[in-house]
Formats: structure tokens, C-alpha cells, sequence
């Protein structure tokens, strides 16, 4: 069993009440949408993290990425959500 604590968030009005709009709407307490929603970004990050890894082993072997891999991930990446996409 996860033994859980309990951890005070300061949201301003706004936010949580958008929070607690989305909670609903997905039909799970406001507890279990903020959980699942920090579990996502932590993914997020530990993705983004692998792959600056291995772009910096594979650059240390192979020399720079070109600017036209460089963009073609950047556009994978917000492509699957996993980066916001970049406005112009």
C-alpha cells in the first residue's frame, strides 16, 4: 500500500476552480487529477531528460546534430505533446 500525505497547494481562485472543473469532468477528485497530472509532468521530464542524454552521447561520438535534426525532433516532440509548440 502507497502511504500518502497530505501537502497544501496555494491556487489562486481561478485555478483551482478550473482544477476542480477538470477533476469532474474526468470524474475523479481533485486529489487524483492534481496526482495524476504531477505523475505526467514527471514523465514528461524524465522523457525529455532520457533524450537530452542520448543526444549528447550520440553527439559525443558522431559530432553536432544538424539544425534540420534539431527541428525535426523539436516538431516529433510537440507533435506527442511531450513539448508545447513554439509560436512564431
Amino acid at each position: 500500500m502507497v502511504r500518502t500525505t497530505s501537502t497544501p497547494l496555494y491556487l489562486g481562485d481561478d485555478l483551482r476552480a478550473r482544477a476542480e472543473d477538470a477533476a469532474r469532468s474526468a470524474g475523479a477528485s481533485l486529489s487524483a487529477w492534481v496526482r495524476e497530472a504531477i505523475v505526467e509532468r514527471l514523465d514528461r521530464q524524465a522523457v525529455i531528460a532520457d533524450g537530452l542524454a542520448a543526444a549528447r552521447e550520440w553527439e559525443a561520438e558522431h559530432g553536432p546534430l544538424s539544425q534540420s535534426t534539431l527541428d525535426e525532433a523539436q516538431r516529433e516532440l510537440e507533435d506527442v505533446g511531450i513539448l508545447p509548440r513554439r509560436t512564431a
